[in-house]
């Protein structure tokens, strides 16, 4: 039995000046072909405030809801006159991981006479197709092509925004190119390009950017510091699970708390469970609370695999299981939590009075054209 056609409805919301149903989103999932044609002809119709927000809005949706598919939608943005649509519509599509994207986002990236944002968008669009292309799943020409071109952006794109979507997006690149365009990036005095390398560096599988990242985890600029913790969780360094425990410290910036979370549950090991639990019994916050049993479910998969692994590794060695090594670690037993428990008052929160400081174990010191399936 064929399902009616939700575009009838959706036309007269559009084109309605009341607000636009929130509970109508959902229905532009899955358009079928005929429906794309109708909707491709309706869209310069529709007022531009609202294919703006429809975009953000279809994008929040499909973050939440993995199995929406907005694909006809965004596509249908790439075509729009205006900048925060076609970006809207980029964004839309980038965790749509169609091949036949590749060749619509590379001409957006080449096209100087459209707008930074737009190349920009194109460039940090293609980095999930690097990584297919990296993966196998790609032919090797592909992947080929979508290098070249982002190594042209980021050498003669005279945008440094599009620059360095580019740099990002050749993270997952094993070009031998690369790895020197992060050095230079890393040592950039403009903050910005820092993040664009540590970004980058989060998306390599290398190890060699460990002191590089292990050195901005501090960093004065928190953008900057953000990155460095996103990455040193990616790249699973133990060296960073001391400083990344510190920074559960309710003292600290919530938004470092929650990359800090991530990060140790991603990285795993000593005292991290037991620093997540701790977390769980003293926190308010609906939004923590979620965030930690997330990264409870994230920690126990890596800490089953690290095992599963150590236990390979001896087995193929002939030789016995030990404990992880932490022998490198300065603090291979986690936090003191007596000393955590001083900075907290009897009901489990922290203390207003400044002098108690000093007392905290957790103090931090100092982004259309078709082609045949077959190419692909």
């Amino acid at each position: 039995m064929q399902t009616a056609s939700p575009m009838p409805e959706l036309t007269n919301a559009l084109l309605d000046a009341k607000a636009f149903p929130a509970k109508l989103l959902y229905q532009f999932s899955d358009l079928t072909a005929e429906d794309q044609r109708e909707l491709a002809k309706l869209w310069p119709r529709i007022p531009l405030e609202r294919r703006r927000n429809l975009l953000k809005d279809l994008t929040e949706l499909a973050d939440s809801d993995n199995l929406m598919d907005f694909t006809a939608v965004g596509r249908t943005a790439l075509n729009d006159e205006d900048t925060d649509v076609v970006c809207g519509g980029i964004d839309l599509l980038f965790s749509a991981e169609d091949k036949k994207l590749i060749p619509v986002f590379l001409k957006l990236l080449k096209d100087r006479e459209r707008s930074e944002f737009i190349r920009a968008s194109a460039a940090n669009a293609l980095g999930p197709y690097v990584f297919l292309g990296e993966m196998e799943e790609l032919r090797p020409e592909i992947l080929q092509e979508m290098e070249e071109d982002l190594l042209n952006a980021y050498t003669q794109d005279p945008s440094g925004l599009v620059q360095r979507r580019a740099l990002e997006s050749l993270g997952y690149s094993s070009r031998e190119e690369v790895p020197a365009l992060l050095r230079k990036a890393i040592d950039h005095p403009t903050p910005q390009w820092v993040e664009s390398a540590l970004f980058a560096m989060a998306k390599s599988a290398d190890e060699q950017w460990e002191a590089d990242v292990m050195e901005h985890l501090d960093d004065p600029n928190q953008d900057v510091r953000l990155q460095a913790i996103l990455a040193a969780g990616s790249l699973n360094l133990s060296k960073a699970r001391k400083p990344l425990l510190k920074l559960l410290s309710p003292k600290e910036d919530n938004d470092l708390r929650k990359e800090a979370i991530w990060a140790l549950s991603q990285i795993g090991g000593e005292g991290v469970m037991e620093a997540f639990l701790r977390l769980q019994e003293r926190s308010q916050d609906d939004e923590e609370l979620n965030l930690l049993e997330e990264a409870l479910d994230t920690l126990n998969f890596t800490n089953d695999s690290g095992l599963y692994e150590l236990m390979d590794y001896n087995a193929e060695e002939g030789g016995h299981m030990h404990a992880e090594d932490d022998s490198e670690d300065e603090d291979p037993e986690g936090p003191d939590y007596d000393e955590w428990e001083e900075y907290l008052d009897e009901d489990g929160e922290p203390r207003d009075d400044e002098e108690d400081e000093e007392a905290a174990y957790f103090d931090n010191e100092d982004l259309e054209d078709d082609f045949a399936e077959d190419e692909f």
